[in-house]
């Protein structure tokens, strides 16, 4: 019967990492031709290693991946539009939305494709919540949650409204 389990075991095993997605050449090329894999390395600190949509709404996918900078090993996203090439860094010594410069707080990622999202309103004098706000949404965009207790405390959706990516504050 053990040697039944250890061939079922490693026939998953091997099944399992077949099946993991690399990331397309046109992406790496980019990372080399705008120098960023000079200043950041790709890491995988969240699962899944790499998120791909289309953020920006033009029909072509884009790709996000998760960035360390390397001279202060502060953590976040960089996201390639697919069609243009152009990118943005989210995190990673970059101050974006509430999420800071750092993303080290981040325990999960993942596209959000609902129609609606609910942006948290503060006091801006108190910093108490105020209650919710919703915003429409017509094309996906990434989620970043910090858990705690197995419940999602805080974080944010990074969303392309047409022009520029903006922080949609979640929870606390």
């Amino acid at each position: 019967m053990r040697p039944f389990l250890l061939i079922i075991f490693l026939v998953t095993l091997i099944a399992g990492h077949s099946q993991t997605p690399t990331l397309p050449t046109w992406f790496s090329d980019a990372i080399k031709s705008k120098g960023l894999d000079k200043k950041y390395d790709i890491s995988s600190f969240l699962k899944p290693s790499f998120l791909q949509a289309d953020f920006s709404g033009d029909a072509t996918q884009d790709i996000a991946v998760l960035v360390i900078e390397k001279g202060t090993k502060r953590k976040g996203i960089l996201l390639i539009h697919g069609r243009t090439r152009e990118h943005f860094l989210f995190g990673a010594g970059t101050a974006f939305g509430s999420g800071d410069k750092d993303f080290k707080w981040a325990d999960k990622w993942k596209i959000y494709t609902k129609k609606t999202a609910y942006e948290t309103q503060f006091d801006k004098e108190s910093g108490d919540i105020l209650g919710s706000k919703e915003i429409k949404l017509a094309r996906p965009g990434i989620i970043i949650e910090d858990y705690e207790d197995g419940a999602a405390l805080a974080g944010g959706i990074i969303y392309w409204n047409g022009k520029k990516y903006i922080w949609i504050h979640q929870g606390e």
